[in-house]
């Protein structure tokens, strides 16, 4: 009896799709991971802040908002061109104000303060959205990592098991 030939047409298909599907996957999975990487960066990360104009005129007691930022150490304000340093005792700072809806740093200029120009602001700050506590930004930073991981394994699984690699000649 005469063994029947097998078409191999249905494997070398089969083989073709998973190569597809975990293409679209890998690039589908790049491309979210260079976001959730970005925005890990984001919420992890203080920034250093140079010179940040506080926009308007530093006048008694009124107070002046930076909405990008929540909080800011290591504070320094100079006047408008930036020779003369002001007073700590010639202002207030409170981390953590909402302003219009939205977390905020404000610095209120005191009554006694000479200095009536606008303020320029140097320090380290704390970007809207930051995460305060070391065990979330920690947390935080792991999720990246697991779903880089998560890329490799939906890469690597149907690959394997599927043979592709030994149909390919590897």
């Amino acid at each position: 009896m005469k063994k029947k030939k097998k078409n191999k047409k249905g494997e070398v298909a089969l083989g073709l799709g998973a190569i597809m599907v975990v293409f679209i996957a890998v690039l589908v999975g790049v491309v979210l991971f260079q976001t959730i990487a970005q925005e890990t960066g984001v919420a992890t990360s203080t920034v250093a802040v140079a010179n940040e104009s506080l926009g308007a005129a530093a006048v008694n007691d009124t107070a002046q908002y930076l909405t990008a930022y929540t909080d800011i150490s290591s504070l320094v304000v100079y006047n408008e061109t930036g020779d003369a340093l002001v007073p700590s005792t010639n202002y207030t700072a409170t981390a953590n104000v909402v302003y219009n809806g939205n977390a905020a740093w404000r610095i209120v200029p005191s009554t006694t303060s000479d200095l009536k120009s606008i303020w320029q602001i140097s320090g380290t700050a704390k970007p809207t959205g930051y995460v305060d506590d070391a065990g979330a930004r920690a947390m935080a930073n792991l999720i990246p990592l697991f779903f880089a991981l998560a890329i490799a394994i939906v890469a690597l699984v149907p690959t394997l098991r599927n043979e592709v690699l030994s149909r390919l000649g590897k």
